[in-house]
């Protein structure tokens, strides 16, 4: 007979494994585990949210009799507000305390999903997903900081790595619940059965998070900052957002791309001269710090060519269907979710910049290896690859995020994670304007070229999905190893600077 007491310590220690089974377990919860359960939850509801809508797209040009370009501003509205002013929130939070800023965008972002489930027009719904995502925006924000500030130093890798769980879990189950949602009830079921969750989650905040101490004396905000910086990343994101619609020749997309990079530079020069910076440029003399937010900022815009472009080479080149498809596309998010806390674990214990160096390693040989996919691969093939780029994001990313995290000091933890989520969220805008753009426009090449040998139209256009893939990879690879590089730059800097 086996010892009771052993097999109840042996559970125990399993169940500890899983920070969200010891809120409910006997006895004290410590605070970190409470703070990640709270974010965790708010950071599920976010990601969930940008992949549950974008399924709903066939179903609401019907309801409304709208065109699809009008409907796409329910997802682009949503974009351009809230990467537009995470930097404004992660400043605020900073300033007045990092619960409050999360807790009122939690209320913000529940209140957005009652607007949008009683919406009676395209119009109305656009207005509402823009509030939802001034919610979102504060949410995200300060998520990462409150996390790095309640898990000890040497703990901050398993913290974020856990945090990044819920990404992928997010990611993976919007199209899943959407699709399930929008076949056995309407459109507004996508929104008003979060509801409950966004309640809950507003009552753990409320209920849980530690007030962090804001700033004593008046509260001084950079107006001029604010301003240029909105502005810079609302034009640049809503003009690489364009560049599928108008082309990348477009004097359109031409202008407010500029114009983004205008007012960017012109915030720049104010952050340099301001006395309360909305970014104090100081956190970038850290070469760790700079470094890691450049090798961010360039993974999140090679990723697109796997996130937008492998539906189009599995349905339409080799013939999948949508179910397929999505279940061999989960491959790589269920191996990031899985392996993403085991890396921030191992980079509390050795370091995070050889794990930051192997994540994107891996992540680049799988782009590379996927450009020996064709029309006659087998899933058999296709799956180790998405095995090898999911562990790569896993490896990376958490590390990652610990040096930025790391680099910042204590009150500035919220201007960092604020701009951990807008590089993240512009590097995609871009990387989708570019990967969408360079796709089309080989795939239409290719295309011609296999006509005037002879193919058959439709036989053409399937022919030439792999080639276009392929010239789409190129890039995202060569970006890979610029990010490998930087991360092995920043490796050589630290050894040298101890």
């Amino acid at each position: 007979m086996p010892d009771p007491r052993k097999t109840s310590t042996c559970w125990k220690k399993a169940m500890n494994m899983f920070p969200f089974t010891r809120l409910f377990s006997v006895g004290p919860v410590a605070y970190k585990w409470k703070a990640l359960a709270t974010v965790a939850m708010g950071t599920t509801m976010a990601t969930l949210d940008a992949s549950i809508t974008n399924i709903a797209f066939p179903v609401l040009t019907e309801v409304f009799d709208a065109e699809l370009t009008t409907v796409l501003w329910v997802t682009l509205a949503y974009i351009l507000v809230s990467s537009s002013s995470m930097l404004l929130f992660g400043k605020i939070s900073d300033l007045i305390g990092r619960k409050s800023i999360y807790t009122l965008g939690m209320a913000a972002f529940t209140l957005g999903l009652f607007f949008c489930s009683i919406s009676q027009g395209i119009g109305q719904l656009i207005l509402s997903r823009a509030f939802q995502a001034l919610g979102a925006a504060m949410t995200i924000a300060c998520g990462t900081a409150i996390v790095t500030e309640a898990f000890p130093p040497k703990e901050i890798g398993k913290g974020l790595g856990f945090l990044g769980v819920a990404v992928s879990f997010g990611f993976i189950i919007g199209p899943v619940v959407g699709g399930f949602l929008l076949d056995w009830f309407d459109w507004r079921a996508i929104f008003y059965v979060r509801l409950p969750f966004g309640l809950v989650t507003l009552f753990m905040a409320i209920s849980l998070l530690k007030g962090s101490p804001g700033r004593s004396g008046r509260l001084h905000l950079d107006i001029p900052g604010i301003l240029t910086s909105t502005a810079g990343l609302f034009c640049l994101v809503f003009g690489v957002s364009q560049v599928r619609k108008y082309g990348i020749d477009s004097p359109f997309v031409h202008v407010l791309i500029g114009s983004g990079l205008f007012f960017l530079v012109v915030f720049v020069f104010i952050e340099r001269k301001t006395a309360n910076p909305i970014v104090d440029l100081t956190l970038f003399r850290n070469r760790a710090f700079s470094n890691a937010a450049m090798a961010l900022f360039l993974l999140f815009v090679a990723v697109p060519s796997n996130v937008l472009i492998m539906p189009f080479y599995l349905m339409r080149g080799i013939l999948l269907t949508a179910s397929e498809a999505g279940l061999l596309l989960a491959v790589h998010s269920v191996t990031a979710m899985v392996f993403g806390p085991i890396s921030g674990w191992l980079s509390d214990r050795f370091g995070p910049f050889w794990f930051a160096i192997v994540g994107s390693a891996a992540l680049s040989a799988g782009f590379f290896l996927m450009r020996f996919f064709d029309l006659q691969t087998s899933v058999a093939m296709i799956v180790p690859v998405l095995i090898l780029s999911g562990l790569g994001v896993a490896a990376f990313q958490a590390p990652n995020n610990s040096m930025i995290m790391g680099g910042a000091p204590r009150n500035r933890l919220g201007t960092a994670s604020a701009l951990i989520a807008t590089l993240r969220q512009v590097g995609l805008s871009l990387g989708m304007a570019v990967t969408g753009a360079v796709f089309t426009a080989r795939q239409a090449v290719y295309e011609a070229r296999f006509v005037e040998a002879g193919a058959v139209l439709g036989e053409g256009a399937r022919r030439a999905i792999p080639p276009a893939f392929h010239d789409t990879l190129l890039i995202s690879g060569i970006l890979g190893i610029l990010v490998c590089l930087v991360c092995i730059f920043s490796r050589k800097r630290k050894v040298s600077g101890n």
